[in-house]
């Protein structure tokens, strides 16, 4: 009885009215002081936590044609790197792939950590649940890969070499994520394999097919180039690219000649001023083997035709190097990439085994170099065969290095 009257005392003390409200004031305001200090530090918190998944959601996309266990992997060690993981402060790190409307392949990471309150626990919150998640696209790609596949390929020693790396260059891109189609050409051109998904396995069993043969059409491959990565299995939204390969300069060309569709070949082998080739049905020629007709005018396919009248050898080089760059501006006109590669030595004896590392620079626009309103892809170099493979993936490894900036 005796402390309810003290009690009461202090109730109606006015100095004890207003010690109590003093009292109250101060746990109000450590209270919002503590709001404010833990707020403060989960600010902080999700700060790092933010660069974390970015980081980790950015590595798993770039790292995901390599396969999802390892896409995990690299995007785990990222988010480690950026000090967030279980091991170092018992964040739970998720991560989650999926496919949205437009087909491109997302990964996801979500992080969260409880934060211990400090003030805050004056108001009986004794934790703070802090999140963050990230989400970055996998850019897919959409690549036609063209290939020379003429008959100094074989002649160097070269055609096993580009077999090989040729394959494992179509490795590096996911059956699932991008699509890639496939054309070769020698005297002529041919789609090999139309732009698609699944690729890989088609793909590599035609390039086991293909066998070295004929002259080199530059023009040929980057026309049938363009025309599948102008047709409607190209993606709006992917990244598009055009890879061409050749291990020499253009030795044949295909146009309106004598007032008829035909493709006209110099020779390495003949004087000066002869024709190697003067082919009036070009779609029948063979794309695996040379051409075995005999005699000439009239006739199909004619192999030995030297008639003076006829364009000669250094107009067909010409008209090829402005064919070549005529396919080659509508390709980078098209928004998309030209990357080029050639093979072989630039000292060579005989011309046509040259690589014309200028004019393949030229067609990649390279640095913008050609036009600066357009595309720059880039232009690669191997002197001999036993770098092809190399070559060919740096090539990935820089389209790669491009895709995730």
């Amino acid at each position: 009885m005796k402390s309810m009257i003290h009690i009461s005392r202090i109730v109606h003390n006015p100095k004890g009215s207003v010690l109590m409200l003093v009292a109250a004031g101060m746990v109000f305001m450590l209270g919002m002081t503590g709001l404010a200090v833990d707020s403060g530090r989960g600010y902080l918190t999700r700060l790092r936590l933010v660069r974390a998944v970015d980081a980790a959601a950015l590595t798993g996309a770039r790292t995901l044609r390599a396969g999802e266990t390892a896409a995990r992997e690299q995007a785990t060690a990222a988010a480690y790197a950026n000090g967030v993981g279980p091991a170092i402060n018992g964040v739970a790190l998720d991560m989650q792939i999926s496919t949205d409307e437009a087909g491109e392949s997302l990964f996801r990471v979500s992080a969260m950590q409880v934060m211990p309150t400090i003030l805050m626990r004056l108001l009986g919150v004794d934790h703070i649940n802090v999140r963050a998640v990230s989400e970055a696209a996998v850019p897919p790609v959409d690549l036609i890969l063209v290939i020379d596949q003429s008959g100094s390929l074989g002649t160097v020693g070269a055609w096993n070499d580009l077999q090989t790396a040729a394959k494992e260059f179509v490795r590096h891109f996911d059956d699932d994520i991008d699509q890639l189609g496939l054309v070769s050409f020698q005297t002529r051109a041919a789609n090999r394999f139309q732009l698609s998904h699944g690729f890989r396995t088609s793909i590599e069993s035609e390039i086991d097919g293909m066998s070295s043969a004929g002259w080199t059409n530059y023009g040929e491959g980057l026309r049938l180039g363009y025309e599948q990565i102008k047709s409607d299995d190209v993606r709006e939204r992917s990244v598009k690219v055009v890879v061409f390969f050749t291990d020499g300069r253009p030795t044949a060309f295909r146009g309106t000649i004598g007032g008829q569709d035909r493709i006209m070949a110099t020779s390495q082998e003949l004087p000066p001023n002869h024709l190697g080739g003067y082919f009036n049905n070009p779609d029948a020629l063979p794309i695996d083997g040379s051409v075995s007709a005999a005699g000439c005018r009239g006739v199909t396919h004619c192999a030995t035709w030297t008639e003076q009248a006829a364009p000669q050898p250094t107009a067909s080089d010409a008209l090829n190097h402005d064919l070549g760059r005529q396919m080659a501006n509508l390709i980078r006109g098209e928004g998309v990439l030209l990357y080029t590669i050639g093979l072989g030595n630039t000292t060579y004896s005989d011309p046509a085994f040259q690589p014309n590392t200028a004019f393949l620079r030229e067609l990649a626009n390279v640095d913008g170099a050609t036009d600066g309103g357009q595309p720059a892809g880039n232009s690669y170099y191997a002197p001999s065969a036993t770098e092809l493979r190399a070559v060919f993936n740096q090539v990935a490894a820089d389209l790669m290095v491009r895709l995730s900036r």
